[in-house]
């Protein structure tokens, strides 16, 4: 485990949680500049979990692959196991949601439940499907596509030297086919489809390479230097927040924070700094470790405590109900992830008896 990414997860996964709190956006004109200039841009941390996965999982099982530790099959149930038993249950939540707002007929309804059930929604170009039950599980259909693929991926990266320059095109593509698209299908094809947002997931895996090529000359600078370099990483990335306004919205969902993302992860996984230590702090790890249950958990609490309180409530008392939400989401995660999650991952890997190790 890299405790400084662990610890990362969460403050990306708070980012998404601020970009879904749009009641905010209507119950007083602060609260509204402060949603439409800062919170709203929270998606990007979307983007960051699709590159740290592909440089964490090349940590983890890029060696173990290629040597045949790990074969493909308990790879994927080893995934599955971490992901699917929390998507599982957060979708079947949602179910009394869909109901209230009922507007499909059976029979779609039933096609669209099994398409999130079989990780499959985002698949789907359009917004009543990818968004339809659960809406933060579009992206956790994004990873299981990653998955499958990911073994023949590293495969692919071992054998053919090109391999490298044809992700690296592939890469460029991004920003060339966002300026040709129109602008009202630059989002579900850009920023939800997996097939391009594989380009987010792969450029983890080159960021891995980089690190193997670099790790052994960088963990010889002194903690000084290095901390130098984790600051710079910090006000990269929050120079590139601070001017997204002038950004058009296509490469913002898509590419724009490929670097500044990248940057953090390439340097605190060296875990040399100042900043690094703090972030291997156990409450800021424990945090971490609990981002899965948070992201898939926050906008399920979010959609009932919205049918809970009155609109009054909300545009009267916003920081009241923020506050209600941040905590209860906090409090139901920790909960989830020691009660539901971990015991449900266990079960599984000892039902199929996995030796698979997870570490993500």
């Amino acid at each position: 485990m890299i405790k400084p990414l662990t610890s990362c997860r969460f403050f990306f996964a708070l980012m998404v949680f601020f970009s879904h709190i749009d009641f905010i956006d209507k119950s007083h004109v602060t609260f509204h500049t402060l949603y439409q200039n800062i919170f709203q841009e929270g998606y990007l941390g979307v983007s960051f979990f699709f590159i740290l996965s592909g440089f964490i999982l090349t940590l983890n099982y890029k060696d173990k692959i290629l040597s045949g530790e790990v074969g493909h099959k308990e790879f994927w149930m080893a995934r599955l196991a971490r992901i699917y038993p929390l998507h599982f249950i957060t979708t079947i939540l949602c179910i009394p949601l869909t109901l209230i707002f009922f507007n499909d007929g059976v029979l779609m309804w039933g096609l669209k439940l099994c398409l999130n059930l079989l990780l499959l929604q985002s698949f789907v170009p359009a917004i009543s499907v990818y968004y339809s039950f659960n809406a933060p599980s579009w992206s956790i259909s994004d990873e299981m596509f990653f998955y499958l693929i990911f073994p023949f991926l590293i495969i692919l990266y071992n054998k053919c030297r090109s391999a490298v320059c044809i992700n690296l095109i592939y890469l460029l593509l991004i920003p060339i086919g966002i300026y040709f698209v129109p602008s009202n299908l630059i989002h579900r094809i850009f920023y939800i489809n997996p097939l391009i947002r594989l380009a987010d997931f792969s450029l983890g895996i080159l960021l891995f390479k980089l690190y193997e090529l670099s790790k052994i000359e960088l963990l010889k600078y002194h903690s000084l230097k290095a901390t130098l370099f984790e600051l710079i990483s910090i006000i990269v990335f929050l120079s590139f927040f601070v001017f997204h306004k002038f950004i058009p919205d296509g490469y913002r969902l898509s590419c724009y924070y490929w670097f500044p993302m990248s940057l953090i992860i390439f340097i605190f996984s060296f875990q040399l700094g100042y900043f690094s230590r703090i972030l291997s702090y156990k409450p800021f790890v424990i945090l971490g470790e609990l981002s899965f249950s948070f992201y898939l958990l926050h906008k399920l609490l979010i959609s009932y405590l919205e049918i809970f309180f009155s609109k009054n409530i909300l545009h009267l008392y916003p920081y009241m109900v923020l506050a209600i939400v941040f905590f209860s989401t906090l409090l139901l995660s920790y909960l989830c992830h020691r009660y539901f999650e971990i015991p449900a991952n266990r079960y599984i890997k000892t039902k199929y008896k996995l030796s698979l190790m997870e570490r993500k």
